[in-house]
């Protein structure tokens, strides 16, 4: 197990890894995951024109920053200033360390003003995989109802797999996206759409076409409380950067202030069997 400070993209990054796999995670990106490595190979899509400064944000989403990797956001964005923008004070601000070991680093957001809460991450190496733990903080005076909604997103083309139960409830949340084939989902960056379903199961898998691998997120389903868009499961699909976002949500959880909640998570990555010649 290793862990040093090092430099992505000219911004300090913190680095873990072991003998499985390596992952980045830069403060000044809110504390995103920015490279999970396996045998050599970013498994997470990552917005390089823009982390090298020649090019912009997407008018498409209010000029959105969209830099790649894994991040956590607040739910539902029905709830945010203005649903159609991400808001920079939630998403493109700089985190602090608030501590760091051999096999794990712990970040801190700043207050989210309009929300009334701060995030915390802890991401931790672990024998297999990597946890990821998001917090809510209620940093106001009033209660505060969010839920937990975890980002990852990925190249393309590749298939997004839905467990059993939830892939008989998979819904469209935005324009039309192509029908399922026995579970999967097929993404291949030529559109933008979006589907969801209850994660009841607490998994969710994608596996791009590039891979010997497959990229598993583990999660408690909570399904017995409510949770925005009804759904535990996400998996967007965007054109134009070409990439797919795998989303897992937690809970909708009303804090009182001072209160906080997390959200864990475990991220596997499982070598693909070869297939077999007939």
């Amino acid at each position: 197990m290793t862990s040093r400070v090092g430099s992505f993209f000219g911004r300090e990054a913190y680095r873990l890894a072991n003998d499985q796999l390596s992952i980045t995670v830069v403060p000044a990106l809110s504390g995103r995951v920015m490279e999970l490595i396996v045998n050599g190979q970013n498994l997470l899509w990552i917005n390089q024109p823009l982390l090298e400064g020649h090019a912009a944000g997407d008018p498409a989403f209010g000029g959105w920053k969209n830099w790649g990797g894994y991040k956590a956001w607040l739910a539902p964005q029905a709830h945010w200033p203005n649903p159609e923008a991400q808001p920079d004070d939630m998403d493109n601000v700089e985190w602090e360390v608030a501590a760091q070991a051999e096999d794990s680093v712990d970040l801190r957001g700043p207050i989210i003003p309009w929300g009334g809460v701060r995030l915390g991450r802890r991401i931790a190496l672990k024998t297999p995989g990597v946890s990821v733990s998001e917090t809510i903080l209620n940093a106001s005076a009033q209660p505060q109802t969010w839920a937990v909604w975890a980002v990852a997103q990925f190249t393309v083309p590749g298939w997004v797999t839905f467990p059993s139960a939830a892939s008989k409830r998979v819904k469209s949340l935005r324009a039309s996206p192509p029908r399922l084939d026995r579970g999967r989902l097929r993404f291949s960056g030529d559109s933008k759409w979006k589907v969801g379903a209850p994660g009841v199961e607490g998994w969710g898998k994608y596996r791009a076409d590039a891979w010997p691998q497959t990229f598993h997120a583990v999660f408690a389903p909570h399904s017995t409380l409510p949770h925005p868009d009804d759904c535990g499961l996400e998996a967007w699909s965007n054109s134009d950067p070409d990439y797919m976002e795998l989303e897992w949500l937690g809970p909708m959880v009303t804090l009182k202030p001072g209160d906080e909640w997390t959200f864990e998570t475990r991220w596997e990555v499982v070598i693909d069997a070869p297939k077999s010649r007939a």
